[in-house]
């Protein structure tokens, strides 16, 4: 954003924050007005301060803005999660439990938070290929890698980066010199490539001991437009009969 104090004329008084949505996939970028701003005209320097007030208001707007969930358990919009117990085994899965970052993670990615325990006496191996999707027309989903998950939404650690910038105009028998601050949260591309959630938070694959529970997140993509249900399948290999359970979830209507 830039201020200009042409030749002639009075030096612009005190400017506001303007708060700037960039659509992109990667996010949103703050700039705050330049603190001070010189012209050559008969009145000399012409001053904007930039309230620290409305750059705290602005970071904390940023911050609270999260996507809502995309799916819910069928034939109930009640949140928290659904629970299915077998001899051994006891599975719950939550599809609207994300509070991480980026908190528009489910724009493009469809996060169930899931919980195990090994209510046996053996342990039980668990992979991410246990688990996969089937929408009404039986198409199949499988989860994806959370690092594949961090590069497909362009993940950057979080930071905050600041550019400045100058520029000289001249026309209608002046000059206007101008200084421009670019303000930029969470990486270049602002909060929403801050993706530093989402490997932590996934669901570590290995051993499960006896007594023992394990929770963290699945990813999957967003199923192909249209769908009306979705089933998640988890099909544990250690557990003999070739157990099957299956938790139905349908879109939160719009």
């Amino acid at each position: 954003m830039t201020l200009r104090a042409a030749s002639g004329q009075r030096p612009p008084g005190p400017a506001a924050i303007r708060l700037a949505e960039t659509v992109s996939d990667a996010g949103t970028t703050l700039f705050g007005c330049p603190r001070r701003v010189k012209g050559k005209g008969r009145r000399g320097i012409g001053t904007a301060r930039a309230s620290l007030g409305g750059v705290l208001a602005a970071a904390a707007l940023l911050a609270g803005c999260a996507s809502g969930p995309t799916v819910q358990p069928a034939g109930t919009a009640a949140p928290g999660p659904v629970t299915q117990e077998a001899p051994g085994l006891q599975v719950s899965v939550d599809s609207r439990a994300w509070q991480g970052r980026p908190r528009n993670l489910t724009d493009r990615i469809l996060p169930f938070l899931i919980q195990l325990r090994n209510s046996g006496t053996t342990p039980l191996t668990f992979v991410r290929t246990d688990f996969f999707l089937l929408d009404e027309t039986n198409r199949q989903y499988l989860p994806l890698n959370p690092a594949d998950v961090v590069s497909v939404l362009g993940g950057q650690p979080s930071s905050t980066v600041v550019n400045p910038s100058v520029g000289v105009a001249s026309g209608g028998g002046g000059t206007a010199f101008g200084l421009g601050l670019g303000v930029y949260l969470g990486g270049p591309y602002g909060g929403d490539s801050d993706t530093r959630d989402i490997i932590p938070q996934a669901l570590q694959e290995g051993p499960l001991f006896p007594g023992a529970e394990t929770r963290g997140f699945l990813y999957f993509p967003i199923p192909a437009p249209g769908y009306r249900t979705l089933r998640l399948v988890v099909l544990p290999r250690d557990i003999p009969g070739q157990l099957r359970l299956e938790f139905e979830f349908q879109p939160i209507p719009k």
